[in-house]
């Protein structure tokens, strides 16, 4: 899950009283991430690893680790700063280090090497990429809503640089729609979900969907947790959300606001609207597993569908590709010869343009999102 997420939209605001002045940190917003998670959540800082904030029931309150000390944001407590992984408000990211990557926090995609504490000239990861300090590697994804060519000051690439991993939180763009950052061997990946129809609206004090009805989003903030890159000018126009299927933002009195489709649905890159998973072309981007009732899905590929992707239980989806002349169709959960592709593509969104001889026209090219645009 992610993707442009948590842009600015309505925030559901679940219970409490009313918070103060919003506290702000370069793009972004704690006052606006306070309602998002459950009443004594500690949220990190984007500033100063020593800084930390508690979410009450007013706003956040600021506190400090005291000197010599930083904020582990995966314990929820200060150690001793040479036992902390953080880059945040640093001269120099690079200062003890050697041989490593490190990010630079102050540009959306943006990282050093460090050569015996010097950091190299500043660089950056490609345009919808950012960078990954775990795995010290650019990965597919964007920061929070933030256009990363126009992006200045501290960033917040993702909700799980500042909320610990493991707890349940809500969203700033519709009541239905949960996240929560889980931790592994290989980084902290955000994951999201959508509350069904018999409890429609997400509750973020009793971190699940525990309301029956959306109604409650009548009590919102209005402010976003990033206020980058959130103004647009082409009235009605919409763009795909990169990495979430089911999400798209519209341009909606000069502002992209973050929408989803209903549940079963995604954003169709052609038509511009939510259709049938099934029948959509989403952006090719996007992890088709959302949704799915079968273990196999297909990958959005529009030269010959012969790319799927395994949905496990929990962690990251695997991509698979079929032997030479078959294709992957979903409904038998199987590859299979080349001869019934162009009945399937017909039928079948993520493989639409898609041919035997791997040839896209140049119609489908126009209309198929490319992943780095």
């Amino acid at each position: 899950m992610t993707g442009k997420l948590l842009l600015a939209t309505i925030l559901c605001l679940m219970g409490g009283s009313a918070l103060g002045d919003d506290v702000l940190e370069g793009t972004y917003n704690v006052t606006a991430f306070c309602t998002a998670v459950k009443t004594g959540t500690q949220l990190g800082s984007i500033e100063s690893c020593q800084t930390y904030y508690v979410c009450t029931s007013t706003g956040p309150q600021k506190s400090s680790c005291q000197d010599g000390y930083s904020y582990d944001l995966a314990k929820s407590s200060c150690y001793p700063s040479s036992q902390v992984n953080c880059y945040w408000g640093l001269d120099n990211p690079c200062t003890g280090r050697d041989k490593v990557w490190v990010p630079n926090t102050s540009v959306c995609g943006g990282y050093y090497y460090c050569t015996e504490g010097t950091c190299s000239p500043a660089k950056k990861c490609a345009t919808n990429q950012v960078f990954d300090s775990t795995t010290q590697a650019c990965k597919w994804g964007s920061c929070n809503g933030a256009d990363s060519t126009a992006t200045e000051g501290t960033v917040l690439s993702t909700p799980c640089d500042v909320v610990p991993p493991g707890i349940w939180f809500g969203d700033t763009e519709a009541c239905d729609i949960w996240y929560k950052c889980e931790s592994s061997s290989t980084g902290v990946t955000l994951k999201n979900g959508v509350c069904g129809t018999a409890m429609p609206a997400f509750n973020p004090q009793a971190q699940n969907c525990g309301y029956k009805t959306a109604a409650i989003c009548s009590r919102v903030t209005g402010n976003p947790i990033s206020n980058v890159a959130t103004s647009c000018t082409t009235a009605d126009s919409k763009k795909a959300d990169p990495l979430v299927c089911n999400q798209y933002s519209e341009c909606v009195s000069g502002t992209w606001t973050k929408l989803a489709c209903a549940t079963g649905y995604y954003y169709d890159v052609n038509g511009k609207k939510c259709v049938l998973r099934q029948d959509a072309t989403p952006v090719a981007t996007c992890n088709r597993c959302l949704f799915a009732q079968t273990m196999f899905v297909n990958a959005v590929d529009s030269d010959n569908c012969s790319r799927y992707l395994y949905c496990p239980e929990k962690g990251d989806p695997t991509e698979i590709p079929c032997p030479e002349d078959y294709y992957f169709n979903e409904s038998d959960q199987a590859c299979v010869p080349d001869s019934g592709l162009k009945e399937y593509v017909g039928s079948n969104g993520a493989c639409l343009g898609a041919s035997v001889d791997g040839a896209t026209t140049e119609a489908d090219e126009a209309t198929t999102a490319d992943p780095k645009e």
